[in-house]
């Protein structure tokens, strides 16, 4: 399944803080790095959660955090 098919987490960069979004959230929570941040992705989703919306410098990108067979 492509990216753009699955509901993506969003990771944004706020001054020095990484921010990340559930799919259909409201609410943000806030890291120090985007390793703590890519992290809690892979912890909330239960190790699901294969690619990341990644917002940083006004800069777009998804980018793959897991392999799934």
């Amino acid at each position: 399944m492509s990216p753009h098919e699955k509901v993506l987490y969003r990771i944004t960069l706020v001054d020095r803080t990484w921010h990340v979004r559930r799919p259909k959230a409201t609410m943000d929570h806030a890291f120090a790095t985007i390793d703590d941040a890519v992290g809690f992705v892979s912890n909330d989703s239960g190790g699901t959660a294969e690619f990341v919306e990644v917002l940083a410098d006004n800069i777009y990108m998804v980018k793959k955090i897991a392999s799934h067979p």
